[in-house]
């Protein structure tokens, strides 16, 4: 029996997960009813970084896992990828994790901190193995993403921000599970359901309801998948 691991920041982007959960094993830790081939869990981090790293470093530590699923929302800087797109996630970067010099931002490579190709690093970004079983993820747009402590709001750090990353998406979690699982050797996925084009901050032009619905209907159909072809 394999076990697998889905991990998301908020309660909300997995409602309808928590909806299925047969036993809490911690505040953070539950797990998931349904498979007859696999031993899922559901993990609820917390927003950002620093809360992902912790939560999914003990939960990594305290059992062995098969594969690690994050799931959860995102901004898009992408014109072509809209609301309430999903998308698989295959690299991912700190988007503000370095220093400012004068009007331009430098990352922790540009300063001489890391080296792009420690581990687990690859050209500065953490890229992930794709998981080639699973056909329903050829079925949404690969994407890369950068994960941000302060998401961008205004016109000037948008510029910027897509001035150097490109056609990215954002999120605040996305890369604290990459360089977990990467360093743990787990495998893992990340796909996400863009909420809201990154720009200034507007909620009303925001679509997290029907991203979740997006969410929870892929979700399904992959954990319908991995019952049949993973393990």
């Amino acid at each position: 029996m394999s076990k697998i691991l889905i991990v998301a920041a908020t309660e909300p982007e997995v409602d309808f997960l928590i909806k299925k959960s047969k036993k809490t094993i911690n505040r953070h830790l539950k797990t998931v009813k349904g498979s007859t081939k696999h031993e899922i869990d559901l993990l609820i981090t917390g927003p950002g970084i620093t809360a992902t790293a912790y939560q999914l470093t003990k939960a990594l530590i305290t059992k062995k896992y098969d594969l690690a699923i994050n799931i959860g929302i995102c901004g898009s800087f992408d014109a072509h990828l809209k609301p309430v797109r999903l998308v698989n996630i295959i690299t991912d970067q700190f988007g503000d994790f370095g220093a400012e010099n004068g009007d331009k931002n430098l990352d922790v490579f540009e300063i001489g901190l890391v080296k792009q190709n420690d581990p687990p690093f690859r050209n500065g970004k953490l890229t992930v193995k794709p998981l080639k079983q699973l056909k329903c993820l050829k079925a949404i747009r690969n994407a890369e993403a950068i994960t941000v402590q302060r998401v961008h709001g205004s016109d000037q750090s948008i510029r910027k921000a897509h001035k150097k990353f490109g056609n990215v998406v954002e999120s605040m979690e996305g890369a604290a599970f990459f360089y977990v699982c990467l360093k743990e050797k787990v495998a893992c996925i990340q796909v996400r359901a863009i909420s809201n084009m990154v720009e200034k901050r507007n909620k009303k032009n925001w679509k997290i309801r029907e991203s979740v619905d997006a969410l929870e209907g892929f979700t399904g159909l992959m954990l319908m998948e991995l019952e049949n072809s993973f393990g």
